[in-house]
């Protein structure tokens, strides 16, 4: 009997060494999520006000992208009126700089109302 009790009781004691082991484990990845959440959560809102900061950012970008746009148009335009008429658009301004320079004021003032 004595050696039936004594493997009761050391069958007793593993199981609260493990369960003691088990516990501590337990409390541990506990802490650990605790941690983890945490910084997920700050990571979170530095995710969130860097997507407010791009938002932000792209809509003060905006009104200079379209104007940039419009200009890039005039450009176009202008590269082939040169292109297909050189000769005569070079003649025609070196006759007519006045009605030239008013052409150009005017283009001016329309790519700053745009704006």
């Amino acid at each position: 009997m004595n050696k039936l009790g004594s493997t009761n009781e050391t069958g007793i004691t593993v199981l609260i060494i493990v369960g003691c082991v088990v516990l501590v484990f337990l409390f541990l990845t506990l802490i650990y999520m605790l941690i983890a959440y945490r910084k997920i959560g700050i990571v979170a809102k530095k995710l969130d006000y860097l997507v407010e900061d791009l938002t932000y950012k792209s809509e003060i970008l905006t009104p200079t992208v379209d104007a940039l746009a419009k200009v890039a148009n005039f450009i176009d335009l202008f590269e082939s009126l040169i292109n297909q008429n050189a000769e005569t658009l070079t003649s025609f301004v070196s006759k007519n700089k006045e009605t030239t320079s008013k052409f150009v004021s005017k283009l001016k003032d329309i790519v700053s109302k745009d704006k």
